[in-house]
């Protein structure tokens, strides 16, 4: 099984999107003047450890290198998928541009980096793509500017994402799964029936990524039974997914892990853990706000700031 220790949605996009031909189907869909000028034998993902062991964030993003009009270039996938949008994703790339940099320049050479983020979070996304924004024409010519480009699921229509499966079958799937992940399961079904449909090969991860984000192993299950009429493959086809997927099962291994986590953060920082914020963090099943609860430790510099957890 594959590691889902990571965000789930981490999880699936970097599953989903860590092969060069992904990056390829990408820029051919969205921005198709950069594709023209790319060499596609030159794509190749880049192990992100050897850059910096000090942002966890920065091994969660996807980095290719690669040749544009045969010159080296970085291309990073960053993923957005919270609730809300992060103000402090600019200072995130400028970061990991610094940290690509640093070692770049031990060949006497800073490369191009082009930044893609995804984003299919459930808020309006309002950061300029281009900042800072200045007014000033003459103070524009000396800013130290940042940009990125913005690939937002909620504007792009189903239709038109459908219409581009026989491009990169898995791709299109993942980004039409992305895109309605926050949806009730319910509204999930036509594109598990087009999954289905389509054989595609990464059927098990989309279940998996599904029922990581729902928590409803059984609704999913129902769903798949319902889909195939009782067809006999469709149900050898779920209890091979019951089999080789984590089901009820991993996520509660996951859940045990956060906490476990969060309690020895709590140890090492403060010593002993107050009952309350302890019965707390037991009685919690959701994995997103435990990893809110563990970044709020991390952040706390007394344990009183930690009242506010579970009061």
């Amino acid at each position: 099984m594959e590691d889902k220790s990571l965000q789930p949605h981490d999880w699936f996009f970097k599953q989903m999107f860590s092969n060069p031909k992904s990056l390829q189907t990408v820029l051919d869909i969205f921005i198709p003047t950069l594709a023209s000028k790319l060499d596609p034998s030159s794509i190749t993902l880049v192990n992100t450890e050897k850059f910096s062991k000090k942002s966890k964030k920065f091994m969660l993003d996807l980095l290719f290198s690669c040749k544009i009009n045969n010159e080296d270039t970085f291309i990073r996938f960053v993923f957005e998928h919270k609730s809300y949008v992060d103000k402090t994703l600019p200072v995130q790339l400028l970061y990991y541009n610094a940290v690509i940099w640093e070692e770049a320049i031990k060949k006497e050479y800073y490369p191009p980096i082009i930044n893609i983020v995804f984003y299919h979070g459930e808020r309006e996304w309002n950061i300029p793509t281009n900042l800072p924004t200045v007014k000033d024409e003459d103070l524009q010519e000396y800013t130290q500017k940042l940009n990125y480009i913005l690939i937002d699921l909620n504007k792009i229509p189903d239709e038109e994402l459908k219409s581009r499966i026989s491009q990169n079958m898995d791709v299109i799937l993942a980004m039409l799964v992305m895109k309605r992940i926050f949806d009730d399961i319910q509204n999930l079904r036509p594109i598990l029936e087009l999954i289905i449909k389509h054989k595609s090969d990464s059927l098990f991860i989309i279940l998996d990524y599904i029922v990581l984000v729902n928590k409803d192993a059984e609704k999913v299950e129902k769903i798949l039974k319902e889909i195939s009429g009782g067809d006999e493959k469709m149900m050898t086809l779920t209890e091979k997914w019951k089999m080789e997927g984590w089901m009820k099962g991993k996520l509660e291994g996951r859940l045990e892990a956060q906490r476990k986590d969060i309690f020895k953060l709590i140890q090492l920082k403060f010593g002993n853990i107050p009952e309350s914020l302890e019965s707390f963090v037991n009685k919690c099943e959701d994995t997103d706000k435990l990893d809110e609860i563990f970044t709020k430790v991390a952040l706390a510099k007394s344990v009183e700031e930690l009242r506010d957890i579970y009061l």
